[in-house]
């Protein structure tokens, strides 16, 4: 099966003076436990894990985190204990999401906001680090130069199975995706849409990782960087009523593409936006899907208008 799937873009879109093509690649169907970039951004934390003989793997994120999501899944394979910090108080009822963590035996701890933006300096940290012996810590979202690397060998595989693309579009979070792609050094142009609110020194941050992982200068790679920080749509999670509508207008003309409301419905809204207006500088563009949905189960199913297209 082809993980490359052609989507229909909206009449406005097109015109013979900008025939556009856009392409999505299904990084959501590519692996069963942890789709799209998370396997990648695990892979090499969980073999520096085993070589430096860790019982425990912890890690942070919130309460409908992709990231935790896949790392549950992969980790009740693997012969470690599983330590999740969850960002803000536990609630009595659990998130679905968090659901399925206990149910593949991950120990959650809740971590107050403010304790959680301390990172490994965290109290929390400093008790789960003391309760156990050989603890590996996965930075949050599978991130840091491991997590980076194992996207750049992801690059790779998606360049070796379709080269012929003018540009590549990715959602961003952590950034460490984005700079794993950027690393790779037949990638084309790295178009990245942030899905935070106020962080447009990341451009900078994802520079820096990327060079961790690749002979090529500075200049080369920040060339081909386009970093777009306004895309977030109000900020973290949050919708438009602009967004809402492309969502169900989107989903209506490409009901096989599940695209999730957090980060790749902003980013694919903003690339159409540009075609639509004529300023998208690409003719064959890849969209990557980096594969979490988990952002949906915080909604209802009748607010979803992906619900029972795929």
């Amino acid at each position: 099966m082809s993980l490359f799937q052609s989507l229909v873009l909206p009449a406005p879109c097109q015109s013979r003076d900008r025939p556009y093509e856009l392409t999505l690649y299904r990084g959501d169907l590519e692996h069963p436990r942890a789709p799209g970039n998370k396997w990648h951004k695990l892979q090499y934390h969980l073999q520096a894990a085993s070589q430096q003989e860790a019982r425990v793997i912890a890690t942070w994120g919130g309460p409908f985190s992709n990231h935790l999501h896949a790392f549950a899944a992969t980790l009740c394979t693997q012969p470690f204990s599983a330590v999740a910090v969850v960002r803000g108080e536990l609630q009595p009822k659990l998130t679905p999401t968090l659901h399925d963590l206990v149910d593949q035996n991950v120990e959650l701890w809740p971590s107050s906001r403010a304790d959680y933006r301390l990172g490994e300096e965290a109290e929390v940290v400093q008790k789960i680090n003391a309760m156990y012996r050989s603890v590996y810590w996965i930075p949050e979202g599978g991130g840091g130069r491991l997590g980076a690397q194992g996207c750049q060998d992801w690059a790779q595989q998606i360049h070796q199975q379709n080269p012929h693309f003018d540009a590549w579009v990715v959602s961003s979070g952590t950034g460490t995706t984005a700079a794993g792609l950027l690393a790779y050094e037949q990638a084309p142009d790295l178009q990245v849409f942030s899905a935070l609110k106020g962080e447009p020194s990341q451009r900078n941050a994802i520079l820096t990782v990327a060079q961790l992982l690749t002979p090529s200068p500075l200049k080369t790679l920040s060339d081909k960087l386009f970093f777009h920080h306004t895309a977030h749509q109000g900020g973290y999670a949050k919708h438009s009523e602009a967004l809402r509508h492309f969502m169900i207008d989107f989903a209506k003309i490409n009901p096989n593409a599940t695209l999730d409301p957090v980060y790749t419905c902003k980013s694919m809204f903003a690339v159409m936006s540009a075609m639509r207006a004529g300023t998208w500088p690409y003719r064959r563009t890849l969209f990557i899907h980096t594969g979490g949905l988990q952002g949906w189960r915080g909604f209802s199913k009748s607010d979803n208008p992906f619900e029972g297209s795929t």
